[in-house]
């Protein structure tokens, strides 16, 4: 079997385990984007995030990933979820509703690694998801599962941009997917819809401005609560006012598929909300391993910010 040939197959068997996309792009370090992330850095936009930088070269040098790789195999799974979003009520983000997505694909990535070992036993792998080193949306880049948006997330044609991300650095070589055009053109909808300006331009995101960053990330109070708006946390305005969005598909994995209602009505006590209660109710998904006190605290934040009583 030819290196073409057995990447369709992988292709077949990551749509079998619910992947929506899958390209392979060769690991080639990428001057470009280790400058850029050092620029980033140096600004200090990364703020209480100081895992942004530790092992940068790595991040845009995949050689340094897995000794003698020869292929990047990138996968995308569209988590898209009717948002429900009202300006008036506490919001949560779409990823936050689901279980770990983490958990999920790479349980997936694993079952997918153990297939190719079935074709090439010779092979050695290495999965990551988010929490590894790496730029995990450059690899999908030059992969083709999309191209680089204006608000910095990988936007594909047919899914839009609600689509997590994972690689297996591979030390087999399989011929590589053509890159996708940037689609973005002139449109800076994304730009214009962030209340705080974190967008500060074009593929350049201010984290610590970011709503998702001061819900999820920071370590210290705000100086602002209301920056936050109605966000308890995360943050989605980027990603639905984007025209890709605006009929993009419903995830058909059960895992992403939240169990209970995120719409939080603020008429009632929820102060009552015992942590056991919460368990509960949260159990399985992102917010819950987020924590009781951080609910509290941003929810707390967010009643104050929409002058509810």
């Amino acid at each position: 079997m030819n290196k073409t040939e057995f990447k369709e197959q992988i292709k077949v068997k990551a749509k079998e385990l619910g992947f929506d996309l899958l390209g392979v792009c060769k690991p080639e370090y990428s001057p470009a984007d280790h400058d850029h992330l050092l620029r980033w850095l140096e600004k200090g936009y990364h703020g209480d995030m100081h895992y942004m930088a530790r092992n940068p070269r790595q991040r845009s040098d995949p050689r340094l990933f897995l000794e003698g790789e020869r292929s990047i195999v990138t996968v995308g799974m569209n988590y898209y979820k009717e948002p429900g979003y009202n300006a008036d009520t506490p919001y949560i983000s779409i990823y936050a509703r689901g279980q770990p997505y983490q958990n999920v694909l790479k349980s997936k990535l694993k079952t997918l690694m153990e297939f190719i070992k079935q074709e090439h036993p010779e092979a050695n792998g290495k999965i990551a998801v988010d929490t590894s080193p790496t730029f995990d949306k450059l690899w999908a880049l030059k992969a083709g599962l999309g191209w680089r948006g204006k608000n910095t997330l990988i936007i594909n044609k047919k899914i839009g941009s609600f689509i997590f991300l994972g690689e297996i650095f591979l030390d087999i070589e399989l011929n590589p997917d053509i890159p996708q055009p940037d689609l973005c053109a002139d449109c800076h909808i994304c730009l214009d819809a962030c209340p705080t300006g974190a967008l500060e331009q074009p593929y350049v995101l201010n984290a610590v401005k970011c709503i998702s960053y001061l819900t999820i990330e920071a370590k210290s109070a705000l100086q602002n609560p209301k920056l936050i708006g109605n966000h308890m946390l995360g943050c989605d305005l980027c990603q639905l006012a984007c025209p890709y969005n605006e009929s993009g598909p419903i995830t058909q994995i059960p895992e992403f598929a939240p169990a209970e209602s995120f719409n939080i009505d603020l008429a009632h006590n929820w102060r009552s909300l015992t942590e056991i209660e919460y368990k509960n109710r949260y159990m399985g998904t992102i917010l819950y391993d987020y924590g009781f006190n951080k609910y509290k605290k941003n929810l707390e934040m967010v009643e104050k910010n929409l002058k509810c009583d």
